[in-house]
């Protein structure tokens, strides 16, 4: 999809509005963090739309959020996640002529979220929906992607009948545990999840340098096979969110900080130069230029 973003440029992941666990009770707390930008990316599960019992305040609080960036002069862009399948027509971005993919991450494994409480079901959809696809649809990213929306959309039509309602503090982080075997999935995606970027990158945008992503919640920067991944982490409890900022040929991720309940950038954590992807050779066809991922790094002290 191409869409054109207005620099500077903040994404953010997983805000999950809506959910018990967020740390977003109110989304004026995200004014101080949105207000110097000219557009802001939303990159899945932005809402909380799993469960019927959040539906309401998910759907009430991406509206705010909505009006929030409209009233601060800034344009919101929506991608959807797993949580938030269809919130927008957007299912990835290809940013600065290619060089940054931005997209939410579920595309990465196969039954969209191996580590969920539903996981069964959610990988029984996933492979039944790919083996529809015809062999052209199947090598299409964007099919691939729509393919893992509808899985969730469909998983979200299956309703879960326990009340979460009626569960705080420690009795959710207990069931958010359970099975005991959860956390050890969790893990392994993490460890799992820069090595199928790269092999994402390579196989459906060999042309990217950088890809954006959240999903698993576990924020940090990776290099895998010359290729640089990016994760912003979550705005859920006892998970930390970072912040990616584009501006002109520059790609900053800081932390993101939460100070008397609201949020703002922290320190830098890493600086890049985003190169050029293409330039037309004396025939005036395109031809991707050369690059180096350990070239395009600076230190964070070359951002002040």
């Amino acid at each position: 999809m191409t869409l054109t973003p207005t620099d500077p440029v903040l994404i953010l992941s997983d805000l999950h509005l809506g959910h018990r666990a967020s740390r977003i009770d109110d989304t004026a707390s995200l004014e101080s963090l949105i207000r110097p930008f000219r557009t802001v990316i939303f990159n899945g599960d932005t809402a909380e739309l799993w469960h019927a019992t959040d539906r309401p305040r998910g759907r009430k609080l991406t509206a705010d959020l909505a009006r929030l960036c409209h009233h601060s002069g800034c344009k919101a862009i929506f991608v959807n996640g797993n949580h938030d399948p269809d919130i927008s027509e957007v299912n990835h971005l290809d940013l600065h002529g290619g060089a940054l993919l931005v997209t939410h991450g579920d595309i990465l494994f196969q039954g969209v979220a191996p580590w969920s409480k539903d996981a069964k079901h959610y990988l029984s959809a996933h492979r039944r929906i790919l083996d529809e696809l015809g062999e052209v649809d199947f090598d299409s990213f964007e099919h691939q992607l729509l393919a893992t929306k509808r899985a969730s959309v469909e998983l979200q039509m299956r309703e879960n009948p326990l009340n979460r309602g009626s569960l705080t503090g420690l009795s959710m982080l207990a069931l958010q545990a359970w099975p005991p075997n959860r956390p050890f999935k969790i893990v392994h995606a993490w460890w799992q999840t820069p090595s199928l970027a790269a092999d994402l990158m390579k196989l459906f945008r060999p042309q990217a340098h950088f890809v954006l992503i959240g999903h698993t919640h576990y924020p940090g920067v990776w290099y895998r096979s010359g290729r640089i991944i990016v994760n912003t982490g979550s705005f859920l409890n006892y998970m930390s969110a970072h912040a990616a900022i584009i501006e002109d040929e520059r790609l900053e991720i800081r932390f993101v900080n939460q100070r008397n309940g609201n949020f703002t950038l922290g320190k830098v954590k890493e600086v890049f130069k985003i190169p050029k992807t293409v330039v037309a050779n004396e025939e005036g066809v395109q031809v991707r230029t050369g690059w180096d991922a350990s070239s395009t790094r600076r230190s964070p002290q070359d951002s002040t």
